[in-house]
């Protein structure tokens, strides 16, 4: 998946940890021959080159990750839309060759992103593509589902007190022995402009920040970022940053993505909508850094240039 990924654990006996961490290391790569987009023979890949013309059987782990895909382009009136492949492309060869895209090439790339053309057959587990040439992308939510299920091979082995990290997205189970939860860092945007370091204590939970700081491409003064705003076709610009905190890595990987797309406004309604999940949102506003969290989002990673929530 183009991610590094890490594994922290405590175990009973070094054997314990080394079959356990074995396991979930092997699930990992099971997950990326099934969701990678950068393997021609991985089943996503199949899917784009196949599905178009018949329904495809698809395994329960992509059906999965597909379902949540589509309810949350519902949820974010589609600023989160699993099918943007043909703009990923556009845009990832931009930040190699550092070149634009040509607008030719961005409308015909958005003729072939909207997520309703996915149709999905419960009963038989199939998908259909309803329009040849679409590619779906799982870069905003395919490491945070491989996290949670890492997590889960690592309970299942036996491992109660554990953190796996999948490229920045992180879930936690019980916390280390003898403290009250696990002690995450996140770098929000302004962390460069000296905001104070922002750590949160995390237990049976996740914890995605989305943002530009590895992935952007920097043109005649401007800042394109790595997410993509499906609507319009371009990369979202400036230097900002959107953490979310969940009760599992899929919701806060593919959450964080979305929100970053969405007016704060309109996010924080949506957060506020959901059980057992929270945001800080970190914009740069005519110059000065200003914060904005969600209900139940830990007042110490505000830091002093802390504004009150808005939308409500």
């Amino acid at each position: 998946m183009g991610t590094i990924f890490r594994i922290e654990i405590y175990a009973t006996s070094s054997s314990q940890a080394s079959t356990a961490a074995g396991a979930a290391f092997d699930r990992a790569e099971e997950l990326e021959q099934i969701m990678s987009d950068y393997r021609a023979d991985s089943e996503l890949e199949r899917l784009a080159r196949q599905g178009s013309t018949a329904p495809f059987p698809v395994s329960g782990d992509l059906y999965d990750v597909l379902k949540r895909s589509i309810w949350l382009s519902q949820l974010s009136g589609g600023v989160f839309d699993v099918s943007v492949g043909p703009l990923v492309q556009l845009w990832r060869a931009a930040r190699k060759t550092e070149r634009l895209p040509d607008n030719a090439a961005i409308i015909k790339a958005k003729a072939l992103v909207d997520y309703r053309n996915i149709e999905m057959d419960p009963d038989a587990h199939t998908v259909f593509l309803k329009r040849s040439g679409m590619q779906l992308d799982l870069g905003a939510i395919g490491k945070g589902y491989a996290a949670d299920q890492m997590l889960a091979v690592l309970k299942s082995q036996g491992i109660d007190h554990a953190m796996v990290e999948a490229g920045g997205e992180v879930v936690v189970s019980e916390p280390p022995p003898g403290a009250s939860g696990w002690k995450v860092g996140i770098d929000t945007a302004d962390s460069d402009a000296g905001a104070p370091p922002c750590a949160l204590l995390l237990r049976d939970a996740a914890v995605s920040t989305s943002g530009d700081e590895h992935q952007f491409l920097e043109l005649n003064g401007h800042r394109y970022s790595h997410v993509i705003n499906p609507h319009t076709g371009w990369a979202l610009e400036g230097e900002n940053s959107t953490t979310v905190v969940a009760r599992d890595s899929t919701t806060a990987d593919s959450l964080g993505t979305a929100l970053s797309l969405m007016p704060v406004a309109d996010g924080m309604r949506v957060v506020e909508s959901l059980p057992g999940v929270s945001a800080l949102w970190v914009r740069q506003e005519n110059g000065a850094w200003k914060h904005y969290a969600s209900r139940g989002f830990p007042a110490r990673c505000m830091g002093a240039a802390a504004k009150p929530a808005v939308g409500r």
